[in-house]
């Protein structure tokens, strides 16, 4: 009996924990002018610090079941200038940004905005997750920042409209497929004088998230030493495209080969060298290219050569002239031709 009461009073004091461990974006600080609560920011829900639960919730954009651009004011940035999003637990701004102990990764993404306020594609321009060599999580930099988390404005992109969607992914219940806890919020901005050169690769949300996802389904209790961070890379102006591991025919992304470098599997692959005939390997652009896409397609036998081929194929041209050939077969057998044709001829003359 006395055990079933110390269940009620644990669970009764995590009740009152997990109560008072929710977020939300609440302003934002724009040429160091702090804004006003919810400015330029998609309108809150009733529970506005309540986190989304599930990969493909819906809710998982903007945290928000408004998701037209006419209700929020539009925010102007300058590409290449870096902004500040604050996250706060309650309304008022000094709160804590959440509770200590909800550790997990702080992301963002941007994406143009269609005619009629939606996003047309995310792309990442900035995350922090964990810091093996401090010990220390973005949640630990955010509550000792007074919730402050600066973001910079890639400087090549498209003048236009955007959305900027913030997020903090809580892990504390991430030990268990679909127990992360999502808390983001969308910001408007119109973003000005970038050179429009950009081309980073687009994601979808929901979309771009599993729930089997390292960075998603993972447990904080059981010794890690690492993290990995969700999603795609991080686009930087003048960087190449980030590829999405989670986009339609886009593999694991987190290492990739060039060519003449090191395969998957750490092996030399064989592009660049000479292949198999002798001839110069004609796959070099292929698999290079589908290197750097990460697109997930097994290595075919020509990227991961057996220990035989792979010999053959780095052996240079003299060393190959040792080999047997057939060179030497034709003077053997002709003889022999000619040999009987002789032989028989002297029959004939014979009789």
């Amino acid at each position: 009996m006395a055990g079933f009461h110390i269940k009620q009073i644990v669970l009764l004091l995590l009740l009152v924990c997990c109560a008072h461990a929710h977020t939300h974006i609440r302003n934002l600080i724009i040429d160091g002018k702090t804004l006003e609560r919810g400015q330029c920011i998609r309108p809150y829900e009733s529970h506005f610090n309540y986190p989304v639960k599930g990969v493909d919730n819906e809710q998982i954009v903007c945290r928000t079941t408004s998701m037209s651009a006419s209700s929020t004011d539009m925010c102007d940035v300058k590409a290449g200038s870096t902004m500040t999003i604050e996250f706060h637990e309650e309304e008022d701004s000094g709160s804590r940004a959440i509770e200590g102990k909800h550790y997990g990764p702080c992301i963002a993404y941007l994406s143009k905005m269609t005619s009629d306020g939606q996003p047309s594609g995310w792309f990442k321009i900035f995350e922090q997750g964990y810091d093996s060599s401090s010990k220390k999580w973005c949640i630990d930099t955010l509550n000792a920042n007074d919730g402050k988390l600066d973001i910079e404005i890639p400087g090549d992109i498209e003048d236009g409209d955007y959305l900027l969607r913030g997020e903090i992914i809580a892990l504390h219940l991430a030990e268990k497929k679909g127990g992360a806890e999502f808390y983001n919020n969308c910001v408007q901005l119109t973003i000005s004088g970038g050179s429009g050169t950009a081309t980073p690769e687009l994601v979808q949300i929901p979309g771009v998230y599993a729930e089997d996802d390292p960075g998603i389904y993972f447990n904080l209790y059981d010794g890690y030493k690492s993290y990995s961070i969700p999603g795609p890379k991080v686009y930087k102006a003048g960087s190449v495209a980030a590829v999405n591991p989670k986009a339609p025919g886009n593999g694991d992304t987190e290492s990739s080969s060039s060519a003449g470098g090191e395969d998957d599997n750490g092996g030399e692959d064989d592009n660049g060298g000479e292949d198999d005939n002798g001839g110069e390997d004609d796959k070099e652009p292929t698999t290079s290219s589908s290197s750097r896409k990460g697109n997930g397609s097994p290595p075919d036998d020509d990227a991961n050569p057996s220990p035989t081929d792979d010999d053959d194929s780095k052996s240079s041209s003299p060393a190959a002239s040792t080999k047997p050939t057939s060179s030497p077969k034709p003077p053997c057998t002709r003889p022999r031709r000619r040999r009987r044709n002789v032989d028989a001829r002297r029959r004939i003359a014979e009789l």
